[in-house]
């Protein structure tokens, strides 16, 4: 063997171990990471990776850090149940925090209020197999809400769909690749005179078709639409005031008046005793003003001459004003763009 021919064995068998020791680097990794999530922290391997509502160091909200998610649910004021996570989404964590609370009084809530950050098929089924009443708002609530970002489109009684302009829409076979699961595709005719166009179509590339096509999950749809009818209902506005006031109000008294804002110990189930004693001295400070006098359990019950709600028509020319007008951001741009600096 002539010693370019050693060399080049050298080099090989060197680039060999350095790739073996990645190998194995990664599988570490990869066995402290776990299956449900991507991201850990060297100081806290139990910590993932979260971008923070409230930044200690940059203020702007965009940097990562190590972070856990907590969960409670609240009634009477009172934390009933509590859930540490390592989960970067709300959306997940709506049914473990349901089976928390069914492991400590054996039996589920009749009926529960949570904002559009948990509004999802698997939540709305699991609601609807544990007959709890649902009243979880979904993602686009607050735009039909304010008429300023309506649903396209409404399902109907006999599984058609009707569009912004009162138009009907037909299933129809296509060959195209389905982006939601168990979805079916829906066809509105007579778009081009339509005066809401503009707003249906701002995502498309051909704007001057007579038609749209709907993706359509049937099945959200309906627990949607079981959820809006709920939600403005006069036991819904009920809710609704009610949830505001006692879990964000929870959280409130927890960070602002507890000054209880970071983990004070590493790993989950540290993190997790620390904030049930936490949760726990909240009902306990909220029992004992409660016998002295200071405080009453009486929330906002709803008069009798309330009415239901209905949503704000929305407005064609304003809609079709605010699509000709979208612009894409960054997630960053975004957030520094909502960020208002404290005084």
């Amino acid at each position: 063997m002539t010693l370019k021919e050693n060399k080049k064995h050298i080099k090989s068998y060197s680039l060999l171990v350095e790739y073996l020791q990645k190998s194995l680097e990664y599988e570490e990794k990869e066995s402290v990471c776990g299956p449900n999530r991507n991201s850990y922290y060297k100081t806290d391997k139990d910590a993932t990776a979260m971008c923070l509502k409230e930044d200690y160091y940059s203020g702007l909200g965009s940097n990562m850090h190590a972070a856990y998610n907590t969960q409670i649910s609240v009634a009477n004021g009172l934390v009933t149940a509590y859930l540490v996570t390592q989960s970067r989404s709300d959306l997940n964590d709506f049914v473990p925090l349901l089976d928390v609370h069914y492991s400590f009084y054996n039996e589920y809530p009749k009926r529960l209020c949570a904002d559009s950050g948990y509004g999802s098929l698997t939540n709305y089924k699991y609601l609807d197999e544990h007959k709890i009443k649902n009243f979880v708002k979904y993602f686009t609530w607050e735009g039909n809400v304010s008429g300023r970002n309506p649903s396209q489109y409404r399902l109907n009684d006999d599984e058609t769909i009707t569009c912004l302009s009162g138009n009907i829409g037909y299933k129809i076979n296509l060959n195209w690749h389905h982006r939601k699961a168990g979805s079916t595709f829906y066809k509105v005719e007579g778009c081009n005179n339509c005066q809401f166009s503009t707003y249906c179509k701002k995502f498309m590339k051909e704007k001057n078709e007579d038609f749209k096509i709907f993706e359509v999950t049937i099945e959200l749809q309906k627990y949607i639409q079981q959820a809006e009818r709920n939600l403005l209902s006069i036991e819904g506005i009920e809710m609704r005031v009610n949830r505001s006031s006692q879990v964000e109000g929870a959280f409130g008294v927890i960070k602002q008046d507890f000054q209880y804002e970071r983990f004070r110990r590493r790993s989950i189930n540290k993190a997790s005793a620390e904030f049930m004693l936490v949760c726990l001295g909240y009902n306990v400070r909220k029992l004992f003003k409660h016998y002295s006098g200071d405080i009453k359990f009486n929330y906002w019950k709803a008069p009798d001459n309330i009415q239901p709600e209905i949503f704000k028509k929305p407005s064609a020319k304003r809609l079709s004003k605010k699509a000709s007008k979208i612009k894409t951001k960054s997630v960053n741009q975004e957030a520094k763009d909502k960020y208002k600096y404290a005084n």
